[in-house]
This record gives structure tokens, C-alpha cells and sequence, in this order.
């Protein structure tokens, strides 16, 4: 029904304010899990509910793939500490909240039946997830913070036990100067078993702002890992990684990771930074070069600005200058023979759309064209679905 999740978008602020009067009145204790703000609090939940509406036809149980980013996104929630129980009272706070939506009978109905099978499917697996063991969430704490420019931090945490993730994959932060709100931040090395953790952090948002500022001492909560880069395929072709701002943390897991495994192929990076100073990990990419693994930086100013408070580039550390990064990318990269290459694009929403529009004029097929990103407030822009957490 395409036509009812357009309709949630476009009232979602006032469903999501109606789902949560009835929600928090129920369970009082419910307030203090979610932001202060209510314009921060699960801002997410109405387009999410939406794109199910969209996926699902009436008297139709939920498609395989619905059913399975629902497991996935109940298995993320757990991190706010609620039981399974939860969900029967957040049913009927999604039931209560379509009352400001004016609905036909046929819509009410229908929009019901699939909130039940929502909430049904997330109960289920937050209680298998709870059966097998599965942490809801780590605590760690931070060890070291280093901050290369005014704008970027490079802050790394231990958990005490170990952490399982893939390379791309990201984590909901929070700490306890930021109630209730998340931040999504990839790690910037592979997970070892040892439960150190490195994030490399953006002052893009207040909340993110306050992340960028921890100090050693300062106790982060971690929610399980989501989303990644896909699964490996060697039959692909090249594997082209274009990291916007911090996104490099993603691209140098990759690597590492490549390097870990003894990967054939391993990626071919390029680092698009404002400013050379920008560029803020360039001792690590010479010692990948010195590895096998070039980094190609691209720069869209050739200055500095004298706020940045920037450190000296690595001796070696060379950069070209452009204002069209993806130009400079596809004219470096072989596209006329051979298995296309895939790329993947992350970093701050804005830079990576323009790129893949611009590979895409290029003449690259979305097909081979992976994304990652996030907004100005430092959310993550993944896929509809994903937006759900």
C-alpha cells in the first residue's frame, strides 16, 4: 500500500508524538531511555513503519525480507534494555497513535494487522536473541583520545571482553551525557578479540560534537554491530573504496582486514578531504602504501583554514588538488576491460550522493556502486530499512 506509507511520511512527526503520549503514559519508566528532546526522540519510526506498509500486501503475511531486518533491527533495540514483554505495549501505543492519521476503516485495519505482525516478529526474535546469550550491549571505556585537527577525534575504547564485528559494520553509541540519543560510528580497525575498539569522530552535530570531545575515563555504552559492505567476491573485479572526511575509519578497516586475510584483492583506496590538513591519518596510509596498499588523497583546496589546527602530513604524503574528486578517481581507475570494478562510497551524505551521481555519468551502473553515509547531525543514512534503528 504505497499510498498509505506516503501518508505516514508525511504526518510522521505528529504520529510519532501520538504513539509516544500513549507509550509513555503506560510505561512511565520509558521516558528516560529516549532523548529530552521529543524532536530527537525515534525519529525514525513512522517512515520505518512506513516502508513496511509499502512492502506488504493486505491478508499477506510479512515478505522473508521484511521479517528479516525486523529480526535485525529487534536485536538492536535490545541495547535500551527493555524485556520482549515490551512490545504488546508498544503495539498498542502504534495501534493508539493512528487515530491522528484520519484512516479509512480499510486503511485502520490494515495498518493494525501489520503493526501486530511487527511487533510480533520483533518480540520473537528479542527473546531468541535473549535464549542464545546474545549481549544487548557493551560497555567500554575510553582510553585515549587524539584530536590530528579541530574538527576530527580519534578516540579509542576497550570493552573488556571481546567485541565481534565485520569491516563496515557500524555501532549505536551512546554515553551519559547523551541520553537517549545514538550515534552510528564504524570502527577503524578489524575486531581482534581483544575489545579495543578505535572511531575515528566527526564534529558533525552536537551530538557527535560531544562524542568528538570525550575525555580518558568517560564510559560509552555500545549497541551490536549492523549494516556492512556485503559479502566478498573475488569474481567482482577491483575493489575501489572513495572515503569522503571520516569515512577513511571504514576504508582502513577494510585494509586491514584485506591484509589479515591475505586477500588477493585487496581495495584501492582514495581519500577526499576538504584541505591537506584534513587529511589527518597519514602516517598510517604511508605504512599501508609500504604494505601494498596505495592511498590516493584528493584535496578540493590546496590551503588549509587557519581554524583547522592542523598536524604536518607524513614525509611522502603527496595529494593532488581538484574540485571534481570523482573525475580523478574514474580517470585513475581501469574501466574499459576486464570485470567492472566495485566501488564502494563513504563518509557525510551530501559528498557521497554527489559521488555516485557523478560515477554514474561517468558510466558506471549503480549495480556495481555500494554506499555508506550519514547526515550533518551525524545519523546514518543507510537503506530505508536500516533507518529503522
Amino acid at each position: 500500500m504505497w499510498e498509505l506509507g506516503e501518508h505516514f511520511r508525511n504526518y510522521a512527526d505528529e504520529y510519532r508524538d501520538a504513539v509516544h503520549e500513549h507509550f509513555f503514559n503506560a510505561v512511565p519508566e520509558s521516558r528516560q531511555v529516549f532523548a529530552l528532546s521529543m524532536r530527537d526522540t525515534h525519529t525514525s519510526m513512522a517512515p520505518a513503519l512506513a516502508w513496511v506498509l509499502e512492502h506488504t500486501e493486505p491478508g499477506e503475511p510479512l515478505l522473508a525480507d521484511v521479517s528479516a531486518k525486523l529480526t535485525q533491527l529487534a536485536r538492536d533495540h535490545r541495547r535500551h534494555g527493555f524485556p520482549a514483554e515490551i512490545y504488546s505495549q508498544f503495539e498498542h501505543a502504534l495501534v493508539a497513535g493512528l487515530r491522528v492519521l484520519a484512516l479509512t476503516q480499510y486503511q485502520y485495519d490494515f495498518a493494525r494487522d501489520v503493526i501486530h505482525q511487527v511487533c510480533e516478529a520483533m518480540a520473537k526474535a528479542a527473546r531468541e536473541a535473549d535464549s542464545a546469550g546474545e549481549a544487548p550491549a557493551y560497555s567500554a571505556q575510553v582510553v585515549a583520545v587524539n584530536r590530528p585537527t579541530r574538527d576530527t577525534a580519534v578516540i579509542r575504547v576497550e570493552a573488556g571482553l571481546a567485541v565481534p564485528y565485520q569491516p563496515g559494520q557500524h555501532f549505536p553509541v551512546t554515553t551519559q551525557y547523551l541520553p537517549g540519543q545514538w550515534r552510528m560510528l564504524t570502527p577503524a580497525q578489524p575486531a581482534d578479540g581483544t575489545g579495543q575498539l578505535i572511531f575515528h569522530v566527526s564534529s558533525a552535530g552536537e551530538a557527535s560534537r560531544s562524542l568528538a570531545h570525550a575525555q580518558p575515563g568517560d564510559w560509552w555504552t555500545l549497541g551490536q554491530p549492523s549494516g556492512g559492505i556485503g559479502a566478498k567476491d573475488s569474481g567482482r573485479g577491483e575493489s575501489v573504496i572513495i572515503a569522503y572526511g571520516t569515512g577513511w575509519a571504514t576504508a582502513r578497516c577494510v585494509a586491514l582486514a584485506a591484509l589479515k586475510e591475505n586477500s588477493r584483492q585487496v581495495p584501492r583506496i582514495f581519500a577526499v578531504a576538504g584541505s591537506p590538513g584534513a587529511h589527518y591519518d597519514t602516517y598510517f596510509q604511508q605504512n599501508l602504501a609500504a604494505l601494498g596498499i596505495p592511498v590516493r588523497r584528493i584535496v578540493r583546496e590546496e590551503k588549509d583554514p587557519w581554524l583547522l589546527n592542523a598536524r604536518e602530513l607524513a614525509p611522502g604524503a603527496d595529494y593532488v588538488v581538484s574540485g571534481k574528486p570523482t573525475d580523478v578517481v574514474v580517470n585513475e581507475v581501469e574501466l574499459s576491460t576486464g570485470t567492472p570494478p566495485r566501488f564502494l562510497l563513504v563518509g557525510p551524505a551530501e559528498e557521497v550522493a554527489e559521488g555516485e551521481e557523478k560515477l554514474v555519468q561517468r558510466g558506471i551502473g549503480k549495480q556495481q556502486i555500494d554506499v555508506l553515509s550519514w547526515g550533518r547531525d551525524g545519523r546514518w543514512q543507510p537503506e530505508d530499512y536500516a533507518a529503522l534503528s
